[in-house]
């Protein structure tokens, strides 16, 4: 067997720091192996992961670990074993393949999947966006840290299913018989929304919209093989950004942070799906439904309208740093009222013309 000093991993040669963190790691995993009876060259996946769960470790150590594993066997002219779906998938790696769901956890995600509202103001907004955040971290396998970097962009949904592809790796997401169930489905109807919020940033036109929409249930069509498509602005927003408890996405579109992502993960799966609302657009909603106006239609063209939101956009992103100027605002306001209280209380102690009581 070649030398941990000489092999070299394909045309990679190692760093002598590597080689002797390798050595360690492939010492560690042969005693494991003569300890169990495994075999250690060539080592099949299976033994691969029995070792990593016998030897637990930080994240870091053990992906060191099995890449040592893997360098001494392409020394040699195996296949690596640590590249295979089911390595990949023990280290928290993308597979490129279907992800194994555990049983509880689809259960949780179905059951969650069921109950979250798709419709209606504002629990449309929450519900939408948390069914998206679920089938994609739980069902596509896709990592906290990773999510919080997404874009639209990033998505990709065909009639087999949803491929999200970014900087650190692909993960798919396959559809569902079940239209209230599949995947696909909850994030196409996500990006519906967003692509409303980027368009036409209006609280009436988004609670409108959700208003409209009909309840998901399994009978409805699957929307992710609509060929609806989206605005070229809304590709590179962030896909999971804040909502307010008025339904006000921040404009820009700001990402919510990994541990929000994960924390709300958990209330989810755990049952604690919010308090979702259903509030009224506006007074004139069913007046306005009833009797629309011709004549407005047809004096104000769709160029006319895209023009108008293409205003509104820019304004609101004039406006964007307008509550940092205000926080320094307040922030040096505070400081004057300080410094004024100081000098009013050095001004009323005594002072040495005046007479003390003996």
């Amino acid at each position: 067997m070649t030398s941990p000093e000489s092999a070299t991993d394909g045309s990679r040669v190692l760093a002598p720091r590597t080689v002797r963190a390798y050595a360690g790691d492939w010492a560690l995993f042969t005693d494991w192996c003569a300890t169990t009876g495994a075999w250690e060259l060539p080592a099949d996946p299976a033994t691969v992961i029995a070792f990593l769960t016998d030897c637990p470790a930080a994240p870091a150590t053990l992906r060191r670990r099995v890449a040592a594993v893997d360098h001494h066997h392409t020394a040699v002219g195996y296949p690596p074993p640590g590249r295979s779906p089911a390595v990949l998938a023990a280290l928290g790696r993308p597979t490129r393949g279907p992800r194994q769901v555990p049983t509880e956890t689809v259960a949780a995600v179905e059951a969650a999947l069921r109950a979250l509202p798709s419709h209606g103001w504002t629990r449309g907004m929450f519900g939408r966006r948390d069914r998206c955040l679920l089938v994609l971290s739980q069902l596509a396998g896709v990592p906290y840290r990773h999510l919080a970097q997404l874009t639209v962009g990033d998505i990709s949904i065909a009639d087999d299913g949803v491929t999200i592809r970014a900087a650190a790796g692909e993960w798919t997401l396959c559809s569902a018989d079940d239209g209230l169930l599949c995947g696909p489905c909850a994030v196409a109807r996500w990006l519906r929304i967003l692509n409303l919020v980027v368009t036409r940033p209006s609280n009436h036109d988004i609670g409108q919209a959700l208003k409209r929409a009909k309840p998901t249930t399994g009978r409805l069509p699957h929307l992710c093989r609509s060929t609806c498509g989206l605005d070229g602005a809304t590709l590179g927003v962030p896909l999971l950004p804040p909502i307010d408890r008025w339904g006000y996405v921040p404009f820009p579109v700001q990402r919510l942070t990994p541990h929000s992502l994960s924390r709300r993960v958990r209330d989810l799966l755990g049952g604690d799906l919010g308090a979702h609302r259903d509030l009224l657009v506006d007074a004139e909603d069913e007046s306005e439904a009833a009797a629309p106006s011709p004549v407005r239609r047809a004096v104000y063209s769709r160029e006319d309208s895209r023009r108008a939101w293409a205003r509104r956009r820019a304004d609101l992103k004039d406006l964007a740093d307008v509550d940092d100027l205000l926080r320094d605002v307040d922030a040096r306001a505070r400081e004057l009222e300080r410094r004024t209280a100081a000098i009013l209380v050095g001004q009323s102690g005594p002072t040495e013309t005046e007479p003390r009581n003996e």
